[in-house]
């Protein structure tokens, strides 16, 4: 019996130093999981985690998921990472990878996809999905998000507005965080 009390108490002793040194306490916010298309299985590597504040890191991840995904988008350049903090709560902040590839000639480079991370407790970055905006009307976007902070914020009567999303971070909404008004950032 006392080999039974001393087996749970070093188990009980072992999981609370876990807990205690992974820097979770306290989230609110569960670690998203991976939902892969079948290309990125395949690959491999794309359902572990990722430092959310290693924006080198996730730009080399998003160009490497868009180029397997879709074959369209290998080459494609990634822009700086931004961060979307979710509107909703118990929904995890995102970081969205922009890729830039050059139009037609002549025309110039334009945003040609989106990559998502959604970001859990810890600070871990969860591959979200891709989003091709090479074809269709918004072949013409030059920038994510297409309405700059600055015009934003003159718009809705802040000098800091946040970038938010309710249901998708590909599609952000900029909020003013005194009023809660918010616009569409890809005005």
């Amino acid at each position: 019996m006392a080999v039974v009390v001393v087996a749970f108490f070093a188990v009980t002793l072992i999981t609370l130093t876990h807990v205690i040194s992974s820097g979770d306490q306290g989230c609110s916010v569960p670690a998203p999981l991976p939902n892969l298309p079948a290309q990125l299985r395949a690959l491999g590597g794309f359902d572990q985690s990722f430092d959310a504040n290693n924006p080198e890191a996730l730009a080399e991840v998003a160009a490497n998921a868009a180029g397997a995904v879709d074959p369209d988008l290998d080459g494609a350049t990634p822009l700086a990472p931004v961060t979307v903090a979710a509107l909703t709560a118990g929904r995890p902040a995102a970081v969205v990878v922009p890729l830039e590839a050059q139009q037609t000639p002549g025309t110039g480079t334009h945003v040609a996809a989106l990559v998502s991370f959604f970001v859990g407790c810890g600070g871990r970055a969860y591959f979200g999905s891709v989003a091709d905006l090479s074809s269709g009307t918004s072949a013409t976007t030059i920038a994510f998000p297409a309405l700059s902070r600055a015009d934003a914020g003159a718009r809705l009567g802040t000098t800091a507005p946040q970038l938010v999303y309710t249901t998708s971070p590909f599609t952000p909404e900029w909020r003013n965080p005194q009023s809660g008004k918010t616009i569409a950032a890809g005005e």
